[in-house]
């Protein structure tokens, strides 16, 4: 979810820029040389970019302007994701998967052997991928080619609940996050479902990290959901970034990972 701008700060020109999953960084407007680290990152025309590529190892996928979409060193919290969203590796879940990225989170989903995995994927390079990678094949596996504000109401419409939920798009704003919620909230199962997201929010500033996921979670706690954060230890290598344009994760070594289910009194 590279990408996505909150709104401004009282009559203050700092807004928060959310990239990737959600990094939130201050940036003043009247600050003439902005660092390209904190340069908003929302990008509507993402779905447009005709150079989106994969590295030969499979390892970083890059937009136009050299950004990363997703890169390997996720790997280790996509797991910690994968295994949460299935209740602790429980197989046969139905499981909704919304930005394929390097397949990562949809990879580990498969080793827990969903009854239903549906993958939304909206870039034409990205889908590509997928078909010559064979995952229309794989077992139980749905791709719905496109944007998820189109495919999401499909599935709404179908009926469809499911066990986990997990979000990571690039390039949208904050309120397309909120936006998502709003619809995901209707295909969560509300009984014991369990949705999460990449916790980008503001990688560079532990402050505004805290304010970023109490934003979210005072959101989702207007649909009925309660949030925490469990704490995953995770290592970037300064050298894991050649090639990319600028970081979208900054020295933390500490991952909080969002654990939403529904309140007990909803169910």
């Amino acid at each position: 979810m590279e990408g996505l701008n909150s709104s401004t700060n009282n009559d203050q020109t700092d807004t928060i820029s959310m990239t990737k999953s959600g990094e939130a960084t201050s940036t003043d407007s009247t600050t003439a040389a902005i660092p390209v680290s904190h340069e908003p990152c929302t990008k509507p025309d993402y779905l447009e970019h005709s150079n989106v590529r994969y590295n030969a190892a499979n390892t970083l996928l890059l937009d136009d302007d050299n950004d990363a979409v997703m890169m390997e060193w996720e790997r280790p919290l996509m797991n910690a994701h994968a295994n949460i969203l299935t209740h602790n590796g429980t197989k046969g879940k139905r499981v909704l998967n919304i930005g394929f990225g390097l397949g990562i989170i949809d990879t580990a989903l498969q080793s827990y052997e969903p009854s239903l995995h549906v993958i939304i994927e909206a870039h034409p390079t990205v889908y590509k991928k997928m078909i010559s990678d064979g995952w229309d094949k794989k077992p139980n596996v749905r791709i719905c080619f496109g944007k998820w504000q189109d495919e999401l109401p499909k599935l709404i419409a179908e009926g469809l609940e499911f066990d986990g939920i997990f979000y990571d798009t690039y390039g949208e704003h904050f309120t397309d996050l909120e936006d998502f919620h709003e619809g995901m909230a209707k295909v969560l199962h509300k009984r014991d479902g369990i949705y999460s997201f990449f916790n980008g929010l503001a990688p560079d500033n532990l402050f505004f990290h805290g304010v970023a996921c109490n934003c979210v979670k005072i959101q989702l706690s207007h649909l009925s959901l309660d949030s925490e954060f469990a704490q995953c230890e995770i290592q970037v290598d300064e050298k894991d970034w050649d090639g990319v344009r600028r970081k979208y994760w900054h020295g933390r070594n500490t991952y909080y990972l969002p654990i939403v289910t529904w309140k007990k009194d909803t169910a």
